[in-house]
């Protein structure tokens, strides 16, 4: 469903919103904060969720080209919309996101619409892209998303450019919206919105695999564990074999392991919230993780108690 390139780099995101739009797409989102250091990688999963929202052909294919996937790819869909200080505006003198750009954004919710509305905040420049800005660019080209002009480079929000008076006259939009609306909000860090906003919004960490520190037991140990938390009988098993190995290759101690993989599981916890449904299910695993560990000093045997924790994580004990 999600383009391959942004799966493999955000692997742990990438199955959360698969499973949440091919199971629950009633509670898609209403709004999402996505926080990290690259802000075109934020805009273009932020893209590719919106291409997926609206297709009318084959959302499982990344490469749709109907009218809906191809407007969105152009960026002329018309309930896709980047707001920033100089998208989504009638004044081009003003640096800031304005509180008549937020009026515009609520007026825009009361007209009727057949698709699925996305509002995209970030800060916005026209510039020359710096070297690192072309790198990436070029890593996003295949996925055919455009930009809204040349030289156009999407940048984090911040409150000097996104102040109080501005984002408070959307919070009733934001926790209110017509069905089939979302708000996405670029940023470095949670604490650059005010946080009535984050408040009510599902934040995410959009950080490279290649990089989760939220993890840190190596390459292949987190290639195991990409499809948590939603994993079946099948791949449970199957991740107990996996994990005996690469702890024994590795020469990783468990304790360590179920240490880690509890870190991993409260920093999802933290970005989710206000998800009740999510945290939930989250803090049902870190006991289970805990009740391992209980297991084990117990001299129950490895095998066992990862048998047992994977099994319950995939039944949702």
């Amino acid at each position: 469903m999600i383009a391959e390139i942004l799966k493999k780099k955000f692997p742990f995101v990438s199955n959360y919103f698969e499973t949440m739009i091919k199971d629950n797409i009633d509670k898609f989102p209403q709004s999402i904060v996505f926080e990290g250091l690259d802000t075109i990688s934020q805009y273009m999963f932020s893209m590719e969720l919106a291409r997926i929202l609206n297709c009318i052909e084959d959302s499982t294919n990344p490469d749709c080209n109907c009218i809906n996937c191809s407007w969105i790819r152009e960026v002329k869909h018309p309930s896709v919309n980047i707001v920033s200080p100089i998208n989504f505006k009638d004044d081009a003198s003003k640096t800031v996101i304005s509180i008549n750009q937020a009026k515009k954004v609520t007026a825009s919710l009361s007209e009727t619409c057949d698709y699925h509305r996305v509002f995209i905040f970030c800060d916005a420049k026209i510039k020359q892209k710096s070297a690192a800005e072309k790198l990436s660019d070029e890593e996003y080209k295949d996925l055919g998303f455009e930009f809204p002009e040349a030289d156009w480079v999407p940048m984090p929000l911040n409150m000097k450019m996104f102040k109080a008076e501005a984002s408070n006259s959307l919070l009733k939009s934001i926790e209110e919206p017509p069905k089939r609306t979302t708000f996405i909000f670029l940023v470095q860090n949670r604490e650059d919105l005010i946080s009535t906003i984050v408040s009510r919004s599902n934040v995410f960490k959009l950080s490279s695999s290649k990089n989760n520190s939220n993890l840190n037991l190596g390459d292949n140990l987190k290639a195991v564990l990409q499809n948590y938390p939603n994993l079946d009988i099948k791949e449970a098993l199957q991740c107990v074999v996996d994990i005996e190995n690469i702890l024994k290759t590795d020469e990783i101690d468990i304790f360590d392991f179920l240490n880690e993989f509890q870190g991993y599981i409260l920093n999802m916890l933290k970005n989710n919230i206000n998800n009740d449904a999510v945290l939930k299910m989250l803090e049902s695993h870190i006991k289970l993780i805990q009740k391992a560990k209980r297991r084990l000093k117990a001299s129950m045997s490895a095998k066992v108690v990862l048998e047992s924790l994977f099994l319950d994580i995939a039944c949702g004990v």
